[in-house]
């Protein structure tokens, strides 16, 4: 890319207050248009009209440009709170409380009560990934990473990661292959 010198998917310098400001679309996530050069999009896309000009327009993009658009959405978690329909701006200051990120964290409202959460730090991302359990408001919070196949109106979250509190087990038996059968037992 011309204007940033960095291929795609490589991570972004964290930006200023007034470059959020300027360059998000209010949702946290960065306008595509200032992350990616236009000269890059237009030379991996494709116009094409197969019924001729008064036929339908078929676009096909490039394999590259998907993976620069889904690296946008890098340090972004789908969430749903078990069982319980929560208001965005509860989940959004309960989220803060429980979680203190050290960067900026945004909350999108999606169909069927599931939320993307995006981190500006992928540091916060880790620590809530390898955190928890998390509980809000007496339920699970059930989580997983983006993906650009996740669909709200028909997606559930099937897996989550669960905490295992294993007492008493002496510390010469702390070996993944031990540890992993004892969670399957």
């Amino acid at each position: 890319m011309e204007e940033s010198g960095r291929p795609p998917g490589e991570s972004m310098p964290l930006p200023t207050y007034a470059e959020k400001v300027q360059g998000s679309n209010g949702g946290g996530r960065p306008v595509p248009e200032r992350v990616l050069a236009e000269e890059f999009i237009a030379s991996r896309m494709r116009l094409e009209f197969p019924d001729g000009e008064d036929g339908e327009g078929v676009v096909t993009v490039g394999q590259d440009v998907i993976a620069a658009m889904n690296g946008l959405w890098k340090n972004c978690m789908i969430v749903k709170v078990l069982g319980r329909h929560v208001p965005i701006a509860s989940l959004v200051r309960k989220l803060r409380e429980i979680w203190v990120p050290k960067g900026g964290m945004h909350v999108v409202d999606l169909p069927r009560h599931f939320f993307i959460v995006r981190f500006d730090l992928e540091e916060d991302y880790l620590s809530v990934v390898t955190g928890g359990p998390w509980r809000l408001f007496g339920s699970l919070l059930m989580f997983q990473a983006w993906t650009p196949e996740f669909d709200p109106m028909q997606d559930e979250i099937e897996t989550t990661p669960v905490w295992v509190g294993i007492s008493n087990l002496p510390v010469n038996l702390y070996h993944k292959t031990i540890l992993i059968g004892v969670a399957e037992a």
